[in-house]
C-alpha cells in the first residue's frame, strides 16, 4: 500500500516530503491541493484521515463531497475535529485568534454530520467526544481568559459548547 498526503501549502509539502525521506518511507507521496478540490482520482483511496482541519474550511459540504468522490466503495474516513453543541456568540465567531485556535470555524454537530450524510457517507460513529474548552482551560487558562476579555463573552457562556470529536464513517458499497 501507499500513503498520500494533501496540504494546501508548498511549505508543508516540502516539510512532509523531507520527513518521509529522512525516515526512509518510500510508499509516501504528498500533493498540494485544497480539501474542497482534492488532487486525487475518483474512487482511488481506501481511507481518509484528517486531524482538526475540516473545521477550518468554510465549505464543509464540499470537503465531504470530495471525500465521497475519492473513496472507493466501502472506504472509510476517520476524523478528529472541533464541533459545536450550539452556535457560538458572534464576538467569538469573528475573533481571528479563536479561528486560529480552531474554534471560530466550527459548526454545530447537526450541520456537520448532516453535510457528511448529504455527501453520501454513512455508518457515522462517534469514537470520542471531549469538552474542548475544559481541555484548553487545563492546558492554557490564560489564553481562554484572554479570549473572554477580548470578546466580552464570559467563559461560563460557552462551557460544554465546543467539543473535540473523533468520528468515523463509511462510503456505501463493497
Amino acid at each position: 500500500g501507499r500513503v498520500l498526503g494533501v496540504d494546501m501549502t508548498p511549505e508543508m509539502i516540502a516539510r512532509a516530503s523531507a520527513a518521509a525521506e529522512s525516515a526512509g518511507f518510500r510508499q509516501v507521496e504528498f500533493r498540494q491541493g485544497r480539501l474542497e478540490e482534492l488532487p486525487v482520482e475518483d474512487a482511488s483511496v481506501d481511507a481518509v484521515t484528517s486531524n482538526c482541519v475540516i473545521n477550518l474550511v468554510p465549505d464543509k459540504s464540499a470537503v465531504f463531497r470530495e471525500v465521497a468522490r475519492v473513496l472507493r466503495p466501502g472506504g472509510r474516513i476517520v476524523v478528529s475535529d472541533i464541533l459545536l453543541e450550539r452556535p457560538l456568540p458572534d464576538a467569538i465567531e469573528q475573533d481571528v485568534l479563536a479561528y486560529v485556535g480552531c474554534v471560530a470555524g466550527a459548526v454545530t454537530r447537526d450541520r456537520y454530520f448532516g453535510a457528511l450524510e448529504a455527501a453520501g457517507l454513512g455508518e457515522i460513529e462517534v469514537l470520542r467526544d471531549d469538552d474542548y474548552l475544559e481541555s484548553l482551560l487545563a492546558a492554557a487558562p490564560e489564553e481562554v481568559e484572554e479570549l473572554s476579555r477580548r470578546t466580552g463573552v464570559p467563559i461560563d457562556a460557552v462551557r460544554g459548547v465546543v467539543r473535540s470529536v473523533t468520528w468515523r464513517a463509511k462510503k456505501p458499497g463493497a
